[in-house]
């Protein structure tokens, strides 16, 4: 993995707090006791705002900085969150993630905790610490983690709310292998850092702006990193037990690794899956497909995607 700066900012205690909350995905806690007694007992002014369908969280989040509030929280799934957080680009006011989804892949990406009442006492005390992260734009539309194409479409559609609620985040792998022999490959061609033409059949392209994946250790690659300013192209070649047990070798960081342009596994599984490291991607595929982002299925291909360089500040 490529070491970069840390860019880590230390603040005076904020003095207010607007939580935007999604209450589709609630925990079943005392949601409103906790967020009262921890920022009360802390002498910050907090106020609560709540989503009704999509585009409240960015539309919230840029009233509540334009209100002069010094953080920004959000308390949902990682959609929510990504919604949220782009209300909040450029403006410098930061983004305290209180993960109440399935996933909490974005606030596992960041090694936020998991606790409600510990994630509130990031900003609690004498002085908290922000970073600045990067975040994908496919179109007018910004993600944190990754976008997807092909199998990872069907496998959001598939992971329902009754699902999630039985199984949590294992919900989606077992979607994936539900979906394994129902993907139909597609023709893709990636056009890389604007110079490269790449073309090939596939099942599956992620862009990929961080790596969690949210189940257990695995990682997409070592190498993704959310602060590198470069985003991770992943294509699929096969969706069979063997290309998805190649995939899961590689995320555990199990399988030798070599440098090479493409960023092959190894010689087997360089058949299998392609990796590519670069400042913008553009997706063509032939049919068009769908494409989610974030976990929602957003759009559909042919679609441009880029990186943009610590574009969001983040309580961490």
């Amino acid at each position: 993995m490529s070491i970069q700066p840390v860019n880590l900012q230390k603040q005076d205690k904020p003095k207010s707090v607007m939580v935007v909350v999604n209450p589709a995905p609630s925990r079943r806690i005392p949601l409103l006791a906790i967020l009262n007694q921890a920022f009360r007992d802390a002498g910050i002014h907090w106020d609560i705002s709540i989503t009704h369908g999509t585009g409240d969280g960015c539309k919230l989040a840029k009233e509540a900085a334009e209100r002069g509030f010094e953080v920004v929280a959000v308390y949902g799934g990682d959609g929510t969150v990504m919604e949220v957080a782009s209300g909040l680009i450029g403006t410098n006011v930061p983004l305290l993630i209180l993960g109440g989804g399935t996933g909490n892949l974005v606030a596992s990406e960041l090694r936020l905790p998991g606790d409600l009442e510990k994630a509130c006492d990031l900003i609690c005390g004498e002085s908290y610490r922000t970073k600045h992260i990067d975040v994908g734009m496919m179109g007018d539309k910004p993600f944190l983690l990754r976008i997807g194409c092909g199998i990872e479409v069907g496998v959001v559609q598939e992971a329902t709310r009754e699902l999630k609620d039985q199984f949590g985040k294992w919900a989606y792998v077992f979607s994936a292998i539900k979906l394994l022999q129902d993907i139909p490959e597609a023709d893709y061609e990636l056009v890389l850092n604007g110079e490269e033409t790449v073309k090939s059949s596939g099942v599956a392209c992620v862009v990929a702006n961080a790596g969690t994946v949210g189940v257990g250790r695995l990682t997409l690659a070592p190498s993704v990193d959310v602060n590198d300013g470069r985003l991770d192209v992943f294509l699929l070649k096969k969706a069979n037990i063997e290309g998805i047990v190649q995939l899961a070798r590689k995320m555990m960081g199990l399988e030798r690794h070599k440098k090479s342009d493409p960023d092959d596994i190894d010689l087997d599984a360089s058949k299998l899956i392609t990796h590519w490291s670069v400042e913008s991607v553009d997706i063509k595929t032939d049919p068009v497909i769908d494409i989610q982002v974030d976990g929602d299925v957003a759009a559909q291909t042919p679609q441009l995607i880029k990186a943009l360089p610590n574009a969001l500040r983040v309580v961490v």
